[in-house]
């Protein structure tokens, strides 16, 4: 029921180091998207440029942005060039948007195919970076990335779900932005249909922002998890099919997460433990609202 997951760390970790392995990976997988003729965008950590982050910053992993159209070829081509499944989408987070895959050489990657909090639908909010996309040279490749003020959204938007390191990053870049042009940013998430995941990250006044997004964010922020983020997602559910949807996917046991959790391969009883668990809570929550609505 958290909000992200991802599976256990291989026991054999690449033999480079962190930050030439993570640029190497930027390059090969740029490559691999351009010469399959599909559109992806390196978003984040070295797919920035200089000042986007406080200094010394590092990056463990890549992130890749491709239309939702796209996200299962661009899957299959990183697993026909090395990269395994870890996560799949729908075991990722609560907003099944991206999958992970590990490479013995060139480590993990992220493949979203959405980015939670920006954009109307998914398909919108990549068209939109796309159109103001530039190209970054990362290990000598050039790497399409978002354009510098769309960089920066990216970070602060992330920043909502991320409340430890995401509040120093818009620290940073409320700083080191003229007002003008922090006024231009926040104006531009208000476009793209960001306004509740700025709002979380960065304080502002939350006027004409959806009240279901941010109370989604603002828990997120807060790291909630487990039943109180279920309640919590509940009261965000539009409609009864979104609820019926959302008891769906939280019944079933996030094995990659239950792995990350407990350190080592899932067993059975693991399994049956935290199933038996889960119904339990999701049980004692139903029964506690019949009982205060017949009152």
């Amino acid at each position: 029921m958290g909000e992200r997951a991802t599976g256990q760390r291989p026991a054999a970790p690449p033999s480079l180091d962190l930050e030439v392995r993570v640029r190497l990976a930027h390059a090969r997988i740029a490559h691999l998207l351009d010469r399959a003729g599909i559109r992806g965008l390196h978003l984040k950590g070295y797919a920035t440029e200089p000042g986007v982050y406080p200094d010394h910053r590092r990056s463990s992993d890549v992130d890749l942005l491709v239309h939702p159209a796209d996200a299962a070829a661009v899957t299959t081509l990183l697993r026909s060039h090395g990269w395994e499944p870890v996560a799949t989408f729908s075991e990722g987070s609560i907003f099944q948007h991206a999958a992970t895959l590990w490479h013995d050489q060139l480590g993990y990657v992220d493949v979203h195919r959405l980015f939670p909090g920006l954009g109307a639908t998914p398909e919108a909010a990549f068209d939109t970076l796309w159109s103001e996309h530039i190209h970054l040279v990362i290990a000598g490749r050039p790497v399409p990335v978002p354009s510098p003020r769309h960089q920066r959204l990216v970070v602060i938007v992330h920043a909502a779900r991320d409340p430890f390191r995401g509040g120093l990053d818009v620290r940073h870049i409320r700083q080191s932005l003229p007002a003008e042009s922090w006024a231009a940013l926040r104006e531009e998430a208000h476009r793209l249909d960001a306004g509740a995941a700025w709002h979380v990250a960065t304080g502002e006044a939350a006027d004409g922002v959806d009240t279901r997004q941010l109370a989604l964010f603002a828990a997120l922020h807060e790291s909630q998890s487990g039943l109180e983020l279920f309640r919590t997602r509940w009261r965000s559910a539009a409609t009864v099919r979104e609820r019926a949807e959302l008891v769906a996917r939280t019944i079933p046991v996030n094995r990659p997460h239950l792995q990350m959790r407990l350190g080592r391969p899932v067993t059975r009883a693991d399994l049956w433990r935290e199933q038996r668990a889960r119904l339990g809570a999701l049980a004692a929550w139903a029964w506690t609202r019949a009982v205060r609505r017949d009152r």
